[in-house]
């Protein structure tokens, strides 16, 4: 299927150079001068971006080497807002559409998603749904899309393309009806600051921002990788363009772009839609959105920004603090896999290779080597081993980074650091499909048994990717029988992995310490005395205080987390 590829948490990028993120890049000056290449398209510039660029903290630079990249010219601090922007247009994920407004991606009620109060557009044959009045009206392509929106899922099904995608194009070829409004609008009015966040960033100054809002003629500026995708995912794409075109001209509602135009909207959308719609006190999104301005960021595995959503309209946040020249960079992929898992998701991907600091350092001497390391454990030698493989099809070796000792990978005793590996993954995906068929609890004993059998001396390290993906199902099941204590053990571990890796505030962590919360409340409420209660009831506080903490930080205190308010209650009960 010619699927609409995403990321795990929202970031992806439209520049085709290899990013070489964290470099320094000279502050101010002009633009190097673009001298035309045969055969190169030429990078465009983005409207909207240049209206409000002298109101940024940053500006857009170009280069051979990084393509479009954006760098500081200002010292930023760590918790300032850099960027707020309204999506050019957004539609709801797969699995979404019948469950969230249309409009401001807000979740609809539950019983079916048609109770009093949601607003079913019957023209598009149910796709599209409103929240409210407010929000149908807002919708200025419901009109001329409905048609065509009901005949996507028999062009999706007989060209073999992914539905929202389809979706996804005609919304933003529908817009071509409207006149462009390069302006820059103001903030949400509606938006409200967490009552936790007020009381805990006292030390975190939040400058106010307006939203960019972009058009079609900003999206048209990022580049469209359409030759560079896989042939099989282009012909898709051809053929449900082309059915889409014929649908939209049968409907008569408005003139659409051409088929080759279609098909850039696709290739653009497939390499720069970002996750967004991010619902209350999870980064889960229910929607996907394009933001011309921050698809300008780079990709770093060492990022210094990060963002998320409120509806429609993305925050990007410093994590730490920046000085003038530095690149801003975010990232398009896990930052908890494997170099090469990573790398090769990039190429596959977003079609470049990553040459940021953290992977362009000797995976010795990085702490990459950790994800992928066995343990050592000659002496009191505390490092990893690494695959080495050998010339003239010799068998593989694993030789410590530290002292220097080598071994054979795989032994008769199947306790060579290969035989470690694929004993660790097939338990792995044995636990895992146990997860699926029959839940978190009955996956629990097996992901623990992951943890419990595969570490230790000559097998993984306890910071191993296998390591770490096992912990939070592991959790999961030991909420689930009430095990709460377990837990916490299995969340702790995991934040100690992540703080490891990336030692800046990040929304991923910032959940997790949301979660560890949770966690001792229940272990107070559930303690049988007030004594038994009062180490983890004051252990929730300390844990709630890290949470607004981090999240001041990463989402701002503009992020309106109603757990964080339901988090404030319990404590109170306590």
């Amino acid at each position: 299927m010619a699927s609409l590829q995403t990321e795990q948490q929202g970031q992806i990028k439209d520049d085709l150079a290899v990013s070489s993120s964290m470099q320094s890049c000279p502050p101010g000056g002009s633009k190097p001068k673009r001298t035309a290449k045969k055969g190169k398209k030429q990078f465009l510039p983005l409207p909207s971006l240049d209206t409000a660029q002298h109101k940024l903290p940053w500006q857009l630079n170009f280069s051979q080497k990084l393509g479009r990249h954006a760098i500081a010219c200002q010292n930023i601090h760590t918790g300032q807002c850099i960027l707020a922007e309204k999506a050019v247009q957004a539609v709801p994920a797969q699995g979404h559409a019948s469950s969230c407004c249309h409009t401001c991606l807000r979740s609809l009620p539950d019983d079916l998603h048609l109770s009093e109060g949601t607003l079913p557009d019957k023209a598009s044959k149910g796709y599209k749904r409103y929240c409210s009045p407010a929000c149908l009206h807002a919708d200025c392509t419901a009109s001329s899309t409905a048609t065509a929106h009901a005949k996507i899922p028999q062009i999706a099904a007989e060209t073999n393309c992914d539905p929202t995608l389809m979706h996804f194009i005609l919304e933003l070829d529908a817009q071509r009806q409207h006149q462009p409004c390069n302006i820059v609008s103001s903030p949400d009015s509606t938006q409200q600051t967490s009552k936790a966040g007020s009381e805990a960033i006292d030390a975190v100054r939040q400058d106010p921002l307006e939203v960019i809002t972009c058009t079609l003629a900003d999206v048209e500026a990022l580049l469209s990788p359409f030759d560079q995708n896989q042939k099989g995912w282009r012909d898709a794409i051809t053929a449900g363009c082309s059915a889409l075109h014929q649908a939209i001209e049968q409907a008569g509602t408005y003139k659409p772009g051409t088929r080759q135009q279609l098909q850039s909207l696709a290739a653009c959308i497939n390499a720069n839609a970002h996750a967004t719609g991010h619902q209350a006190d999870t980064n889960s999104a229910t929607g996907l959105g394009m933001y011309p301005v921050l698809s300008m960021f780079n990709h770093s595995c060492n990022p210094n920004l990060a963002h998320s959503s409120i509806g429609t309209v993305q925050y990007v946040y410093a994590v730490r603090d920046i000085k003038m020249g530095e690149q801003l960079c975010v990232h398009y992929t896990s930052l908890y896999e494997p170099r090469k898992v990573r790398q090769q998701a990039l190429l596959r991907e977003k079609f470049f290779t990553c040459a940021c600091e953290r992977c362009s350092t000797p995976i010795e001497q990085s702490v990459d080597r950790f994800l992928e390391g066995i343990s050592c454990g000659k002496g009191q030698c505390g490092e990893v081993m690494l695959k080495h493989t050998q010339a003239d099809n010799q068998a593989d070796v694993f030789k410590c980074v530290g002292c220097g000792n080598t071994v054979a990978g795989s032994n008769v005793a199947g306790s060579g650091p290969l035989d470690m590996q694929k004993q660790a993954n097939g338990l792995y995906n044995h636990a895992f499909n146990v997860l699926l068929q029959q839940g978190s609890a009955a996956a629990r004993p097996v992901f623990e048994q992951v943890l419990q059998s595969c570490q230790g001396h000559g097998k993984l390290n306890p910071w191993h990717a296998r390591i770490f993906d096992c912990q939070m199902p592991a959790a999961n099941g030991c909420r689930r029988a009430g095990d709460n204590i377990g837990a916490i053990n299995h969340v702790t571990a995991m934040i100690s992995t992540m703080e490891f890796y990336y030692p800046y505030p990040c929304i991923e962590v910032t959940n997790l310490y949301r979660f560890l919360a949770e966690l001792y409340i229940d272990w107070a409420c559930n303690a049988p005395s007030s004594k038994l209660a009062s180490r983890p009831k004051r252990q929730a506080k300390e844990t709630f205080r890290k949470f607004v903490t981090l999240q001041s930080i990463c989402q701002g205190i503009r992020f309106a987390d109603e757990s964080a308010d339901d988090l404030i209650m319990r404590l109170k009960v306590l």
